[in-house]
């Protein structure tokens, strides 16, 4: 029997400076589900996954993650999340290894003193071997190219516990290889391993085959559906405009624009 992984009532938050980010946000995804969440510059897709983590509080409604109120119930949201936030905050300055950035995932979540384990190292190697960087292991991290560092940041997520993977533009920035095995890592640890993945993306394009369900927002919710459905020219030119288009493809739709070629709009 499935259960809900996401939902949102009413859900109306501001940014700090007062702007509304999201207004009367609802809709309901039910459990296990690789989900993508889409719109346009500032449509809200970063504010919703703050506001899902607790890291942002309503102004009216609410969202609940696995049951769990986001406002009420932060601390036990955050122990089923494993978070890569849009721009992860680790200081290229400082001389840290690729094995330390790893090795968060799991010591983080654990009481002090936070000693890694034979089990802790194995399981970050094996999660760097995912992403074709275990040969990185004892090289610092502010070395790498952004790719390099992207996937990095998702072997730290999947080296973590927790039922929902939550992962905010992981692939901006990243060159196509990077970008066509973070893809492919997520889609096959969602199905290996029944774990659920909530994406922000601004090009759905890459990831459409994996995705089971595709929120597109425009500080409310504009459609919900399967990646075909949503992919519909009715629904993308109320978030889009009539910039974008839709080119089906061997049996799929894909969203192209007019100044770009593909959908390259992010918060």
């Amino acid at each position: 029997m499935s259960e809900t992984l996401l939902e949102a009532h009413g859900l109306t938050v501001r940014y700090p400076e007062g702007e509304v980010a999201l207004k009367d946000v609802t809709f309901s995804v039910e459990t296990p589900s690789f989900m993508a969440i889409i719109g346009p510059n500032g449509s809200g897709k970063s504010t919703l996954l703050k506001t899902a983590l607790g890291l942002l509080r309503p102004i009216s409604g609410s969202i609940r993650l696995l049951g769990h109120d986001s406002t009420r119930e932060s601390a036990a949201i955050r122990r089923l999340v494993r978070y890569v936030p849009q721009r992860d905050r680790i200081e290229l300055t400082v001389p840290i290894k690729v094995k330390d950035i790893v090795l968060m995932g799991r010591l983080l979540k654990k009481r002090p003193p936070r000693i890694a384990s034979r089990t802790d190292k194995r399981i970050a190697h094996e999660a760097l071997q995912r992403v074709n960087m275990d040969e990185f292991w004892d090289h610092p991290f502010n070395e790498l190219s952004g790719g390099q560092r992207q996937r990095v940041l998702v072997a730290r997520a999947l080296a973590a516990e927790g039922p929902v993977l939550m992962l905010d533009e992981p692939l901006a920035g990243t060159d196509a290889e990077s970008q066509r095995l973070i893809v492919q890592v997520l889609g096959e640890y969602h199905t290996e391993n029944d774990v659920n993945i909530i994406m922000v993306t601004h090009d759905l394009n890459p990831i459409h085959s994996y995705v089971d369900n595709v929120l597109l927002l425009r500080r409310t919710v504009i459609g919900l559906g399967k990646p075909c459905d949503v992919m519909d020219p009715a629904l993308l030119t109320q978030v889009y405009g009539h910039s974008a288009r839709v080119v089906e493809y061997a049996g799929h739709r894909y969203c192209v624009t007019r100044d770009t070629g593909v959908d390259r709009h992010h918060d």
